[in-house]
């Protein structure tokens, strides 16, 4: 039985290491680590074609919200447009800002050529933010100068 074992180690392995006949030992870090490899590829390239796939429905999430946006704007720009009175919404948008200093209460009172008597009775617009600033300025101009 000793000669069958020395002609093996003779036969496999010429520095005298024993390695079984038909031994995958020699393979198998090669074959193992191309395994492992192969498998971190196909994990890589799944997570890439996830990633791709999240990164399109988070597009087309964020694409939905935008003409949502859109669309709630253009309706409020309208309700704001409408608030206005009709002798405003048909003024030249350039004649309106030079004339009335884009002030509407005074547009409507441009428009209507009413005397001091006549506005009073009118119902009075609701002051937009300009026109609080520039009465403020001047009050506070009237005031420096007594």
């Amino acid at each position: 039985m000793s000669t069958v074992a020395s002609t093996a180690h003779a036969d496999d392995s010429p520095q005298g290491e024993y390695k079984s006949p038909g031994s995958v030992a020699s393979r198998t870090p090669r074959t193992r680590k191309h395994a492992l490899r192969q498998v971190a590829e196909e994990q890589r390239q799944a997570m890439i074609e996830n990633f791709d796939l999240e990164v399109e429905d988070k597009i087309r999430s964020m694409m939905a919200q935008l003409e949502d946006d859109k669309a709630d704007l253009l309706l409020k720009a309208d309700c704001e447009i409408a608030q206005l009175p009709k002798c405003v919404r048909e003024m030249p948008l350039k004649a309106f800002l030079r004339k009335y200093n884009g002030e509407v209460s005074a547009a409507v009172l441009g428009v209507l050529e009413m005397d001091s008597a006549a506005q009073d009775c009118l119902v009075s617009l609701p002051e937009t933010p300009l026109a609080i600033r520039l009465r403020r300025k001047a009050a506070a101009a009237a005031a420096a100068d007594k």
